[in-house]
């Protein structure tokens, strides 16, 4: 090989251990600032090889640990579109705060072609879900605000526990609940999924 082939070569090796090292750095740093934009604290790993592909939103891991966010509810239709490229999905927040809803904790994973899997708890009330803007989203029947009222009596500000323990999949991006549910006050609701998980995911 010649002088230059040499050099070459060592560019190019060069390069692809830089980024290596460099693209999951900012990735990562990206996602944290998202997350972390109205407070808190995250911490991210993004795992790929090469590292190029985190580019594309591919790879292998994407882990998060956060606590003590505060994140919007928003109706971005995609949710998934950032995770559905990776094989292994590991996101923990707890004592959170997401649109009307307090967390205590979320967990999102999946593993390979698993669906993903949601287990979350917190609380919410009738006056934070109007103050969202959500007090319009159909339940059967009625709507969410309605139906928080009717089983509190009329008390908007009463605090009522949030459950849920579900696996989702994603139907190009788009939350799909395909088994499991959600309870609020004791009662099955299950499009509050979709509700607290895009007020998290679309920031990751």
């Amino acid at each position: 090989m010649s002088r230059w082939g040499i050099i070459a070569a060592g560019v190019v090796v060069f390069v692809l251990v830089a980024s290596q090292v460099l693209v999951p750095s900012l990735g990562e740093r990206q996602v944290e600032d998202r997350l972390t934009e109205g407070g808190g604290s995250a911490d991210v790993t993004l795992g790929a090889f090469p590292a190029a592909r985190l580019l594309f939103s591919d790879g292998e891991r994407f882990e998060v640990e956060a606590r003590g966010l505060d994140l919007a509810v928003d109706e971005e239709a995609e949710v998934f579109n950032r995770l559905d490229g990776f094989s292994n999905v590991a996101v923990s927040i707890d004592d959170s705060v997401a649109g009307p809803f307090e967390l205590e904790s979320f967990a999102l994973t999946r593993d390979g072609e698993e669906p993903y899997r949601l287990v979350a708890t917190g609380t919410t009330t009738a006056s934070a879900l109007a103050d969202a803007g959500l007090e319009s989203v159909e339940l059967p029947g009625e709507s969410l605000a309605d139906f928080l009222l009717d089983s509190l009596l009329g008390d908007a500000d009463s605090t009522v526990p949030l459950e849920l323990d579900m696996e989702l999949t994603s139907d190009e991006g788009r939350v799909q609940v395909v088994s499991g549910g959600g309870t609020l006050a004791g009662f099955d609701t299950g499009p509050l999924a979709e509700l607290v998980t895009s007020a998290i995911v679309v920031r990751l």
